[in-house]
């Protein structure tokens, strides 16, 4: 493994798994869903999709990986964003992700609004991403306020902090389809009133509400031939 620090809290670390593992991950995630075992679910970026899984599941053993392995893989990720981001976390989310052609994410903050005010998700302080492909064109990670891009290679770890001043897109996936495992972690050891948490638990159910409208009218579009024409910062 080596450690590339582009800028305070903006690492990426290679070979955390070998292209095998990765391999052997893609085809598990994909029999989960073929098996209607579990589902890729739409997420708040165009054709993009999200699916948990289970920290151990004997299933594993029959693509070549151990029962336990996304729970160690869990207990690597959070050990190396420690390391690199010098302070202790909590999990926020862990899941798998998965971009098809013509996905991408505009310029975001993961737990802020534009003007810089938390968000529901303000427990999402800082973001790790585990490429597992590369067979894909576009699907790059740039940051807005930085000459900062991360082209996805099999095994690496991007982390960072996603909140404001460190505004980041997904460019459009232009061919193929791109697989991670994201996580997204919190300062360890806060802890937030009751009240603080019913005030985030409302907006989220009106921002999974708005979020439902907007995945019904991509899908009417996209029926009609209809789709977004997004151009990163490098026009890409």
């Amino acid at each position: 493994m080596e450690i590339i620090k582009h800028e305070d809290e903006i690492f990426h670390i290679t070979d955390v798994v070998t292209k095998d593992e990765a391999e052997k991950v893609i085809q598990y995630l994909e029999f989960l869903s073929d098996s209607n075992n579990l589902k890729w679910n739409q997420i708040s970026f165009y054709d993009s999709y999200a699916m948990g899984f289970w920290n151990t599941d004997p299933t594993l053993l029959n693509f070549g990986l151990p029962a336990d392995y996304f729970l160690q893989l869990k207990l690597k990720i959070k050990k190396l964003c420690e390391q690199v981001l010098e302070r202790d976390l909590d999990e926020v989310s862990y899941h798998a992700q998965k971009w098809i052609e013509g996905a991408f994410a505009s310029f975001h903050s993961d737990n802020t609004d534009a003007d810089g005010n938390s968000t529901a998700f303000e427990r999402s302080k800082y973001a790790a991403f585990m490429y597992l492909n590369e067979d894909f064109t576009g699907g790059i990670l740039n940051f807005r306020d930085y000459d900062i891009s991360i082209t996805p290679k099999i095994g690496m770890l991007a982390v960072f902090s996603g909140g404001q001043g460190h505004e980041h897109e997904v460019t459009k996936v232009k061919s193929g389809t791109r697989y991670t495992i994201g996580s997204f972690w919190d300062n360890a050891g806060i802890v937030y009133t009751e009240e603080q948490k019913a005030i985030r638990a409302e907006e989220l159910a009106k921002i999974r509400k708005d979020q439902e409208e907007s995945y019904k009218v991509w899908a009417e579009n996209k029926e009609k031939g209809i789709t977004p024409d997004y151009l990163g910062k490098n026009g890409e």
